[in-house]
């Protein structure tokens, strides 16, 4: 621990006395973000209450970075992060095997951005940014329908590629980003400050005292392009390849995704959708297929009292069938954080365990039609109302002794979804969110299943 905390330290002060002595800016940032979530019926809908019991918790984000520009061409950034988490009764974090329940996870202390930016050498129409980073903000791909998060399995503490990146700018409007990416089970590029928490790879949350990050050992490469065809539509193309390699009960496989999706604007009208087709194969030979996408309508009444923005839309993910050898299941990639909705993402941990491990987030055999009402009542507060009802592609076939009580087996309803998020911004600094989501599950389910209830709030504060 001593020597990491010395490795971790000396590189900090190394990049920032690199910055003081030749950066023509240098911009240091802070974050605090402190969150409470409360999961009522959540993850197995209260079928197994003595095994997923009920959740009250505490998390604290700490983020420090420092972005450094040399010249024009030049840059760098880095960022650390820990998140300590603080659990109240009766859920209590398993650790060491399930030998050592704790209130408290000190988590770690890791290097969540180390990147350099290299802009067009020597006036070629090619940009480069190579480290871990972040696709987010104005770095999406789209909306994150299949890119959004490297790490699903620590939560939204972190959302890093371990990536080169290069973006080639074609003609005004016309761009293509080539990127290579490598995000292992847990982090073995970069040192980090890390408790003593041991777990066997086996459904732990810790794996050699490291935070678990996915699912399995994942690399993967694309190519997706940005085209403006006309000022009110855009659309962007791509190609991704991703290896998922043999970890805990998921099969060594790869998998390859054809998709598009396309934006038009035009005054208070817009219309998104983005289609994406998988074709893979398993190690031992079986083959996988997919289909996924979405499409949404959306109007602002401009000249309205609090500017409703009114949305409809459908969700479709497909399932894989029960009497095939072959997987239909679609898979989303690296994008398993919330979607359409938060509290889904946990329920979908029992049926999709054998494929993505158990992290939330693997959004596949889903149907949805989605309503979104979004208001400003008030400056610098938003609003949003969404009704969804969702069915499931395929039914199920669930069997298994944990939880055997959870599925019908029978119907493809999995029910109704209501969700209510606010956002205030306070000062320039200081923000806050509510976000309160109820999930009435259909035959999809057993009738053991319980209604659901999902509440976070959260005060952010930024430098």
């Amino acid at each position: 621990m001593k020597k990491l905390s010395l490795i971790l330290l000396s590189f900090l002060f190394l990049i920032n006395f690199t910055a003081i002595c030749y950066a023509i800016e240098n911009e240091f940032g802070a974050s605090l973000r402190l969150r409470q979530e409360i999961w009522d019926n959540v993850v197995d809908l209260g079928t197994m209450p003595s095994v997923q019991p009920d959740r009250n918790f505490f998390r604290l984000r700490i983020q420090l970075w420092d972005n450094v520009k040399f010249n024009e061409n030049f840059g760098a950034y880095v960022r650390i992060t820990t998140e300590p988490k603080y659990y109240d009764s009766p859920y209590l974090l398993p650790l060491d095997n399930r030998t050592n329940f704790k209130h408290f996870d000190q988590d770690e202390v890791v290097i969540d951005n180390l990147y350099i930016d290299i802009k067009k050498p020597f006036d070629l129409p090619v940009s480069f940014r190579i480290g871990r980073q972040d696709f987010l903000g104005k770095d999406m791909y789209g909306e994150g329908f299949l890119i959004l998060d490297g790490n699903p399995g620590d939560g939204s503490r972190t959302f890093y590629f371990n990536a080169i990146k290069a973006k080639i700018d074609i003609t005004q409007g016309h761009s293509v980003d080539l990127v290579y990416v490598s995000n292992p089970k847990t982090d073995i590029y970069l040192p980090s400050l890390h408790p003593a928490y041991f777990d066997s790879a086996s459904g732990g949350l810790y794996i050699d005292h490291k935070k678990r990050l996915t699912g399995s050992n994942e690399r993967g490469f694309w190519i997706y392009g940005r085209h403006k065809i006309i000022e009110a539509l855009n659309i962007e193309p791509y190609y991704i390849y991703k290896k998922e390699k043999e970890y805990d009960v998921i099969k060594e496989n790869y998998i390859n995704t054809f998709g598009m999706r396309a934006v038009f604007k035009l005054s208070d009208f817009s219309l998104r959708g983005e289609i994406a087709k998988q074709y893979g194969k398993y190690e031992n030979g079986n083959k996988r297929s997919g289909l996924g996408g979405y499409a949404f309508a959306g109007y602002t009444f401009n000249k309205c009292p609090v500017t409703p923005t009114l949305e409809v839309g459908y969700v479709y993910l497909s399932g894989d069938k029960a009497d095939t050898s072959k997987d239909e299941g679609f898979n989303p990639l690296f994008s398993r954080a919330p979607q359409w909705n938060e509290l889904l993402i946990y329920t979908l941990i029992p049926e999709t365990v054998g494929k993505g491990g158990p992290i939330p987030g693997y959004w596949t055999n889903l149907e949805a039609l989605v309503a979104n009402l979004k208001l400003k009542p008030i400056k610098d507060m938003e609003i949003k109302l969404s009704y969804q009802h969702l069915w499931a592609d395929e039914k199920t076939n669930i069997t298994s002794r944990t939880y055997k009580d959870m599925f019908s087996n029978n119907g493809k309803n999995r029910g109704d979804l209501w969700a209510f998020i606010t956002n205030y911004k306070f000062t320039k600094n200081l923000d806050g969110m509510l976000q309160i989501e109820y999930f009435e599950p259909g035959n999809f389910y057993s009738d053991k299943a319980r209604n659901a209830t999902f509440i976070r709030w959260q005060l952010q504060y930024k430098l």
